[in-house]
């Protein structure tokens, strides 16, 4: 009896494996064009640059305010870079992202930056006492907004679900359907 069920199953499994094996059928032909929709908004991150000093004088930090035609909201980001080397032959500029940890023999240095919508601190850290011989001067350093937006901020994937007719279609997107009528 257990034979029998295992070779029924077995048998029924071959069918649907060999069934599932054939050749697709032709493609149908494509449906119209739908019309052209609304241009999106060209959100393209900013770069400025410019150059940051840490001595003792300044408590080994640099505060660079913002320019004034960068608008940050509290949702975009700012990534910083610094320019750490320049291989003339190439003509190539190497910049290393933000924050930086350095091993030296006295302990761990870490240079590294926080954000406002205003300025952008950088500074050094250590754990141990900085002094002159940790100090640097004119380092290039290239900042990047970019604009963002909250997840929870945009239109719900669940309110999609509930959408059953064209009608609620066109009232989630904000512009009408053309329908095609048979």
């Amino acid at each position: 009896m257990k034979k029998t069920l295992l070779f029924k199953i077995l048998l029924l499994l071959t069918v649907f494996t060999l069934a599932s094996c054939t050749e697709r059928g032709p493609i149908g032909p494509e449906g119209p064009r739908g019309p052209q929709g609304p241009p999106g908004p060209e959100i393209l991150p900013i770069t400025f640059e410019f150059n940051a000093n840490f001595t003792p004088n300044n408590g080994f930090e640099h505060f660079e305010d913002i320019p004034p035609q960068i608008e940050v909201f509290d949702s975009d980001v700012i990534l910083l870079f610094i320019l750490e080397d320049y291989i003339p032959e190439d003509d190539l500029e190497v910049w290393r992202k933000l924050p930086i940890i350095e091993f030296n023999n006295r302990g761990t240095l870490l240079f590294d930056y926080d954000f406002t919508f205003v300025d952008i601190r950088l500074f050094l850290d250590a754990n141990y006492n900085l002094g002159i011989n940790d100090s640097f001067q004119d380092i290039l350093i290239r900042a990047v907004h970019v604009p963002s937006n909250f997840l929870a901020k945009t239109r719900s994937n669940d309110t999609l679900k509930d959408i059953k007719t064209f009608d609620e279609m066109e009232a989630y997107l904000g512009v009408p359907i053309n329908r095609l009528e048979k």
